[in-house]
C-alpha cells in the first residue's frame, strides 16, 4: 500500500474518532480580586455573640482558571486569597486581642483560601447556586472544604461570589478562647461568611 494512501486512511480514522467526542474548551482565564471584597466571622459565647470583620481586600491577587466544558468545572491554578489576621476587627479591643491570639497570629500571620474548583455558571444571571472546593489554611493547618456559593454577574465583567461555611476551632487544632477564669466560654463552632468581588481580565 503506498505510504501517502496509508497516511490518508489514518487521518480519516482519526478525524472520524474525534467527530464523536464532545469538544472540550480549555482556555486560561483570570479574575482580579476587588478591594470591596470582605470576610466576616461570627461566633458565640455562653453570654453573647461576637463578630470579627475584614472589610477590605488590600492585596493585588488574581485567580487563574481553566473552564472545562466536559466536566462543567472551573479548575484553578495557583489561585489564593491571603488575609492578614492583624486586620480582623472584632469591635472590642479585648475580643480582638483574644481572637488574634487564638488564631496564633504571631506564628502564622495570614489566613489563606486557595481555590481549587468551582461549578460553571451562566454568564448572565442572578443568585446562581454553585459548589466549589477550597483549601483553607489557618494556624499552620490546611483543611480541604466544599463550599456552597451564590454567584451573581454584574455589569462590567464583574461577579459577586457569596458563601457561608461552619468551621470549628478544633478543625485547625485551635482551642476556643476562654476569659475570666473560664466564666466566659467561646463555643467551638464559628461561621465564616465570604463576600468576594471579582473582575474578569
Amino acid at each position: 500500500m503506498p505510504v501517502k494512501f496509508s497516511i490518508l486512511i489514518l487521518l480519516l480514522l482519526f478525524t472520524s474518532g474525534l467527530s464523536g467526542q464532545q469538544y472540550t474548551r480549555n482556555v486560561l482565564e483570570k479574575w482580579v480580586v476587588e478591594r470591596s471584597s470582605s470576610l466576616n466571622i461570627q461566633g458565640e459565647t455562653n453570654i453573647n455573640n461576637f463578630q470579627c470583620d475584614v472589610t477590605e481586600y488590600l492585596r493585588d491577587d488574581t485567580l487563574s482558571y481553566i473552564s472545562n466544558d466536559q466536566t462543567k468545572k472551573l479548575w484553578f491554578t495557583n489561585s489564593c486569597l491571603t488575609i492578614d489576621i492583624k486586620r480582623f476587627d472584632c469591635h472590642s479591643k479585648m475580643i480582638t486581642k483574644d481572637f488574634k491570639t487564638t488564631l496564633k497570629e504571631k506564628e502564622n500571620p495570614v489566613f489563606k483560601i486557595r481555590f481549587l474548583s468551582l461549578d460553571q455558571f451562566a454568564e448572565a444571571g442572578e443568585n446562581q447556586a454553585v459548589n466549589g472546593i477550597v483549601d483553607i489554611g489557618l494556624a499552620g493547618v490546611i483543611k480541604r472544604t466544599e463550599i456552597c456559593y451564590t454567584i451573581k454577574t454584574l455589569p462590567g465583567n464583574r461577579i459577586l461570589l457569596t458563601g457561608t461555611h461552619i468551621f470549628s476551632f478544633s478543625d485547625f487544632n485551635l482551642h476556643a478562647p476562654k476569659k475570666l477564669a473560664g466564666m466566659v466560654r467561646t463555643k467551638d463552632k464559628i461561621k465564616v461568611n465570604f463576600r468576594l468581588f471579582f473582575k474578569a481580565l
